[in-house]
């Protein structure tokens, strides 16, 4: 047996043992802790001393006794508000009420008692202190208010995340990224349960996230966000943690129903004059309470979404156009296709939640959440809000998710001093996105008719798994000890080219010309300029994979004023093999040593993930020891998972059959051949398109494009120049070495400052890397001396395939930043505010990006350092919630956040290597200052992006505990453009015909980062750049929420 099945065999038994639940082992991953130190009127440490903790809303209490130096510590106590009593004999109890838990949270209650009767008890309103002494690392807690009254535009609770330092949303996939880390490396969980999508990374839900809700916000109760220095009990993340929690019933019945209308009629046009905020509706209600007193309580929450935007078929590029006999048919078969169309994001969600207590030391919860969304119309996007597309209906899509996830969670308390954890978790989701139509999509530069060349598909996945925690407290120490198994299943139907795809390149006038019949191209699809992609491949893969983690570490009181937190943690990733049979492909990459590096491929093994220790401390120092002032610290290393869409290639790409391979017509003949278009080499199988219609395309066969070969006397073989993918031999996760340094203070009451210095390392990160290529060489004549590959025309080191990539982990990235923190707590209300000074770099920022490299020469990469997509100098973001006389509130939101980096480009393959062009008219080759000096990757910066969103709030309180409120919120009030630099006619440095030299000076270009077009011989200077993506609008949405 090989050591990767004996450990997946150590890993199943593990699961039986711990009962088959999340990635998550964190015993504050639902919970918090209360601890103190009581102390007589003179100072003097009191032992034996009886502390009771109750909620008598929900019938919790714990009682315990203070140790020899006083220290109460009762960790594990779900969220809420509770009353803390110290008694001793001869002393006069004292109560402390309203004492705050959030999830996370380390809240200190400090008791001094006085000697005298019980008779004479003191009651304490609060008493808890301002500043968390006894954390190592600054969170940031939205609590059920924020969550309840702050402005929220499409009721997705992850989008509050934002408003909490160095987090922002990373462009490429809409996720959460936290302290400069890429989103996918953030990790999110629900009740303690992993809520992220296996397969795409991210949040559960993968990009269908950004613009659905998976969870009802009417069920989050809070939740917590570590951007770094997060301890051992928690893991699978480079950068930070959001640990969210779901509401509970209590003894009292207690529910809301809630509508909400963003009508676009209230909406201003975008700077561009285009309605761009469609109607949306979202509606909802909750209810929980007793099934039996201070026993068992449910809880459930349901919320629907619909959405409609009206949109545009229009084929721009024809305006104006007037059409000739050789160009009429194609001309009107266009102008057939041009048709409004709506387009649709609806969804729907329900929770149900149930707790039972056993006594008052056994908790048991179990929740199952189901999301469901339909998107009609809305292929890749959801809800693009530009009015017009150049994608025929035909050329669009269903987009569809659903999930279905179970969490169960045990919390026993063994002894006062030892407590245990165990949760359990399922979670299944589906991912179909299906085409409009099932017709050869033909693609050029008027636009796009039949079927989206990589549609239909369909992804899946479930996930199961176990962990457990043990607390054990003793003499100042509190030791927590872990483990956590998971095991997932994903499949996925993938390929282009489905239903064949004709691509054509030209003038418009050209291209309408080979459309038709007639005219200077006699026959459709006639000419050079048309190639044509089947798919031939079976579209399929499907694998799994484990994740193993056990964590040590102690939180230890050392002095009433210091306490340090020290750990270990393990994470293993068992990967999956691929199936590689196809001989071709292994005869060809089995010995090859590539010029780059003199790398080898091995596309036999994914390499598991086995040594992944993470060693972590921190401390937290009050130097007054009056709960004031906190001084605070950590370091340690931190790993991230690898989504398995990284994997998915490299499993079938060298299986036969292949997953995805697609052979291109029209295939290779020699020279003077006449059969050397498209059109001829069809004929030559009895398909003659100038009899088929452009509405009706012929969709072959597999066996007919092999027919084709046959008839030119040819033996093809798909995989003959064909790309590959595999994994690194050396393949790692993302790792990441955290240093973070700071400290806080209440200045007055209510009133704290904080200051954080935070730095960030991260190596083995994902990259895509090209080696099938011949080094380059410096032409004599160019004054750049740009390292050139002259491709086509240099052969490949193995000529008879085409790009060999490898997903590697060689790239890195580096994250420096001051968080400056202000939080005011008054019964007013409460204002977050933070302002963050930051610097991220790094050498790649691909997102598990399945296409191919991110880098100008696979030969040198030292010039791609510099800064991040995601660095951005100045973030100034945060909240406030006011609560006005006569039931008025006001609550706003806000994020003011400096440009990110843009890069400057060639517009053309200027390097020859034919690999990283990313258009028709831009690559990733950038200009060149001097000769043989590489403008740096990001050197220039994008506009800047503000936003204000504004609730205005009125409360009419019926009776007892029942409410009507009126709210409406404004999405950006101030209207503010946000216009972000984008495309080729501002990326571009140089005019065209672009110069060798281009760099050398200023930018030649005329709207090089314009928002206005400056070009002299436009028609349409001085005019806003319509390339370029505008902000969303001011909107406004009107609710209306009973309470009871």
């Amino acid at each position: 047996m090989n050591v990767k099945n004996s450990a997946r065999l150590a890993a199943l038994a593990l699961t039986g043992i711990l009962a088959a639940a999340s990635a998550f082992p964190q015993s504050q991953a639902t919970t918090g802790e209360i601890r103190g130190r009581v102390v007589d009127a003179t100072g003097g440490v009191l032992p034996g001393v009886t502390v009771v903790i109750s909620d008598v809303s929900r019938g919790i209490t714990r009682t315990l006794v203070t140790d020899p130096d006083g220290n109460f510590v009762a960790p594990l106590i779900p969220p809420g508000t509770y009353e803390v009593t110290a008694s001793l004999t001869g002393f006069q109890p004292a109560k402390h009420k309203a004492i705050k838990v959030t999830v996370g949270s380390l809240v200190n209650v400090n008791t001094a008692l006085k000697v005298g009767g019980i008779q004479e008890a003191v009651t304490v309103e609060g008493g808890a202190t301002a500043v968390e002494t006894s954390s190592s690392v600054r969170t940031s807690t939205l609590d059920e208010t924020a969550i309840g009254n702050l402005p929220i535009n499409g009721r997705r609770f992850q989008d509050f995340v934002t408003l909490t330092p160095t987090v922002q949303v990373d462009p490429q996939r809409g996720q959460l990224s936290m302290a400069g880390q890429r989103g996918i490396n953030t990790n999110v969980s629900i009740d303690g349960a992993d809520h992220n999508q296996p397969f795409f990374g991210g949040i559960r839900g993968g990009e269908r996230s950004n613009n659905a809700f998976t969870v009802p916000q009417e069920a989050i109760q809070e939740f917590q966000v570590v951007a770094s220095g997060y301890t051992a009990e928690f893991g699978r993340s480079s950068g930070g943690i959001v640990n969210a929690i779901t509401k509970s019933g209590s003894n009292d019945i207690r529910g809301s129903v809630f509508y909400l209308n963003r009508n676009r009629d209230w909406a201003d046009d975008n700077v561009f004059g285009q309605a761009a905020a469609p109607t949306q509706q979202q509606f909802g209600g909750s209810i929980g309470g007793p099934l039996r007193k201070d026993k068992t309580f449910f809880f459930l929450a349901y919320e629907q979404q619909k959405f409609k935007n009206t949109r545009q078929v229009l084929f721009s590029a024809l305006s104006g156009l007037t059409a000739t006999p050789a160009t009429q048919e194609a001309f009107d078969f266009y102008k057939s296709l041009e048709t409004p169309f709506d387009a649709t994001n609806d969804a729907w969600t329900v929770l149900g939640r149930i707790d039972h207590q056993f006594g008052t030391n056994h908790r048991l919860n179990i929740r199952y959440t189901h999301s469901d969304n339909k998107a009609l119309n809305s292929n890749a996007t959801g809800n693009a809000l530009d009015p017009a597309t150049i994608s025929a209906l035909s050329n669009n899509g269903t987009e569809k998710d659903n999930t279905n996830v179970v969490v169960g969670q045990l919390t026993s308390v063994l002894k006062p001093n030892l407590l245990l954890e165990t949760r359990a978790q399922y979670a299944r989701e589906q991912r179909p996105r299906l085409a409009n139509a099932e017709a050869t999509n033909v693609t050029t530069g008027i636009g796009r008719f039949g079927s989206v060349n990589f549609l239909p598909t369909t992804q899946s996945d479930w996930t199961a798994g176990g962990n457990v925690n043990l607390t054990w407290i003793r003499s100042g120490h509190t030791f927590k000890v872990g483990g956590d198994y998971r095991h997932t299943f994903v499949d996925q139907t993938f390929g282009f080219n489905q239903f064949g795809a004709f691509n054509v390149s030209g003038t418009t006038a050209n291209v309408l010309d080979i459309l038709g019949v007639g005219g200077a191209v006699a026959n459709r699809f006639d000419s050079t300029a048309v190639t044509y992609d089947r798919q031939m491949g079976n579209l399929l893969v499907d694998f799994a994979s484990d994740e193993l983690a056990f964590y040590a570490q102690d939180s230890w009181k050392v002095t009433p004023k210091v306490t340090v937190n020290y750990g270990v943690r393990w994470e293993g990733a068992f990967n999956p093999t691929p199936i590689a049979n196809n001989d071709f492909l292994l005869s060809r990459v089995r010995n090859f040593v590539s010029p780059v590096e003199g790398r080898r491929v091995d596309p036999t093994q994914i390499p598991d993930q086995l040594n992944q220790w993470g060693p972590r401390v921190g401390f937290a120092w009050d130097p007054g020891g009056d709960g004031k002032t906190v001084l605070r610290g950590y370091t340690g290393l931190y790993y991230a998972r690898t989504p398995a869409l990284v994997y998915a290639g490299p499993m079938n790409n060298y299986r036969t059959p292949a997953g995805d391979l697609s052979l291109r017509l029209p295939l290779p003949v020699s020279a003077g051949s006449t059969n050397n278009t498209v059109y001829r080499q069809l004929l030559l199988i009895g398909i003659d398109l100038n009899r088929t219609p452009l509405g009706s395309l012929p969709i072959l066969a597999q066996d007919q494009v092999l027919a084709i070969a046959r008839a030119l006397g040819l033996s093809p073989n798909p995989a003959v120049g064909s790309g590959p993918l595999s994994v690194d031999p050396d393949f790692k996760n993302p790792r990441a070495f955290q240093v973070g340094l700071g400290g806080q203070r209440e200045i007055w009451s209510g009133i704290t400052l904080g200051l954080e210095g935070v730095y960030v390392k991260t190596d083995r990160l994902e990259r895509n890397r090209e080696l099938n290529l011949a080094p380059p060489v410096v032409r004599a004549n160019d004054p750049a001396q740009r390292p050139f590959f002259n491709r086509p025309a240099t052969p490949r080191p193995i000529s008879d395939l085409g790009q060999l990539q490898v997903r590697e982990s060689t790239a890195e990235s580096k994250y420096q930043a001051l968080t400056f923190s202000t939080r005011v707590q008054k019964k007013w209300g409460s204002v977050n505010a933070y302002y963050v000074l930051s610097k991220s770099e790094s050498d790649d920022d691909n997102e598990r990006d399945a296409g191919g490299p991110n880098y100008q020469n696979t030969y040198n990469l030292a010039d791609e350092w510099g800064p991040a997509r995601l660095d951005r100098t100045h973030q100034f973001n945060g909240y406030m919630v006011y609560f006005l006389p006569k039931g008025f509130d006001i609550t706003t939101g806000f994020r003011i956040l400096s440009g990110r980096p843009i890069d400057a480009a060639m517009g053309f393959d200027a390097n020859g290597d034919g690999a990283n062009s990313t258009g028709a008219n831009f690559s990733l080759d950038r200009p060149y200052s001097a000769a043989g000096v590489s403008f740096k990757r990001n050197a220039f910066r994008n506009t800047p992006f503000k936003e204000v969103n504004l609730r205005l709030q009125w409360k009419w309180s019926i009776r007892n505990s029942q409410s009507l409120t009126f709210s409406a919120d404004a999405f950006n009030v101030f209207n503010w453009d946000n216009i972000e630099l984008a495309g080729t006619t501002v990326q571009n440095y140089c005019s065209a015909p672009v110069p060798l030299d281009c760099g050398f000076g200023p930018p030649t270009n005329p709207n090089f980062l314009q928002i206005y077009d400056q070009n002299p011989a436009s028609t349409r200077r001085g005019q806003f750049l319509l390339n370029n993506n505008p902000g969303a609008p001011r909107q406004l949405q009107l609710g209306v929420r009973f309470q009871f």
